[in-house]
C-alpha cells in the first residue's frame, strides 16, 4: 500500500501513512512501514532504531517510528526506496510505503492520495513555478482513491513536556510560542486555535529544516521578550530544536489522524484481496 501527496510537504501524507499502518496492524496483519527518508543519507537498508541521527534516518522515518514502535511496527529506510521496500516485505505480509503515488512495474494493492483541505493543489504548478509533486491529472489517474486530511481528522489532548501530557485546559493559560519546520504552519495554527491556544510568538522555517545556532539564539532572545513561558513543536519539529531552546521547556504537540470509517473498509477489503 502506498501513500503519496499532492505537494512537496504539507499534504498530510504522513500522519495518514502512519494511521493506515495502525489500522493494518489492528486487524492482524505484520506490517512495515516505508519511511520517507527525504534529506537522508542512509547507507544501508535498515530498520530505524530510537538512538538514530536525523541526518541518517529522517525527520519523518523517526516520527513513525515513535507512533509505530509501540505496536511493534518496523520502520525501515535504505538508500533507495526499492531496497527499502524489498527489506519491508522480508519482515511484514503488508508493507506501507510514505511518500509514493504508485509502484512499477508491479502496482500497489491500495494507492492513496492525499491532499490538504484547504490547499488541495498547492500553487497549482509543478517545480520551479509551484510545489505540485506532478500534474493534476497525472497523481490522480495512478492513485485509487483521493484521502482530504481535514483539521477535524487530527485527535490531540495536548502536549506533551517531559513525559507528561499537559491537556488543553492548562495549555490555555500559557504564554506560548510556537516553533515549525513544516510545509504548512498555517494547519498547525488553525489546529491550536481550534483548541483556543492562541501563539504569542512564531517562529516559522522551511519543511525539514536543519536548526541552526543562529536560529536558536534568535529564537531564544525573541521567547524573552514576549515572556514567552512554554514552546510548543510537532514531533518532526521537535527532532530538529532536539528540546532545547533556551531555559524555556520545549513540549510535543501530541496529534493522530483519524480515518474515517469508508477508508478504514477500503483499506480493509484491500488487504484482504
Amino acid at each position: 500500500m502506498v501513500i503519496g501527496g499532492s505537494t512537496l510537504g504539507g499534504s498530510g501524507k504522513t500522519p495518514l501513512a502512519i494511521a493506515c499502518a495502525k489500522h493494518a496492524r489492528s486487524l492482524g496483519h505484520r506490517v512495515a512501514f516505508v519511511g520517507h527518508a527525504y534529506r537522508a543519507r542512509p547507507e544501508t537498508s535498515r530498520v530505524v532504531a530510537a538512538t538514530d541521527d536525523v541526518d541518517v534516518v529522517g525527520d519523518e522515518a523517526l516520527v513513525a517510528f515513535h507512533a509505530l514502535s509501540p505496536l511493534g511496527i518496523p520502520v525501515v529506510v535504505a538508500p533507495t526506496r526499492q531496497a527499502a521496500l524489498d527489506h519491508a516485505l522480508s519482515l511484514a505480509d503488508v508493507a506501507i510505503v510514505d511518500g509514493v503515488a504508485q509502484t512499477h512495474p508491479v502496482r500497489a494493492h491500495l494507492a492513496l492520495l492525499a491532499l490538504d483541505a484547504h490547499s488541495p493543489w498547492g500553487a497549482g504548478a509543478c517545480p520551479p513555478a509551484g510545489d505540485l509533486r506532478a500534474p493534476e491529472r497525472a497523481l490522480l489517474e495512478v492513485c485509487d482513491r483521493v484521502v482530504v486530511v481535514e483539521p477535524a481528522h487530527l485527535l490531540s489532548r495536548g502536549a506533551h513536556l517531559e513525559g507528561t501530557l499537559v491537556p488543553w485546559d492548562a495549555l490555555r493559560g500559557r504564554s506560548i510560542a510556537l516553533w515549525t519546520s513544516v510545509a504548512r504552519p498555517r494547519r498547525i495554527l488553525e489546529h491550536l486555535a481550534s483548541h483556543g491556544v492562541i501563539p504569542r510568538l512564531v517562529v516559522a522555517h522551511a519543511d525539514h529544516a536543519s536548526v541552526s545556532t543562529r536560529d536558536r539564539a534568535l529564537a531564544i532572545q525573541q521567547a524573552r521578550v514576549e515572556r514567552v513561558d512554554m514552546w510548543l513543536c510537532t514531533a518532526k519539529c521537535t527532532l530538529r530544536t532536539g528540546l532545547y531552546l533556551g531555559d524555556t521547556p520545549v513540549a510535543t504537540l501530541e496529534h493522530e489522524l483519524q480515518l474515517e470509517q469508508s477508508l478504514s473498509y477500503a483499506l480493509q477489503t484491500a488487504l484482504e484481496g
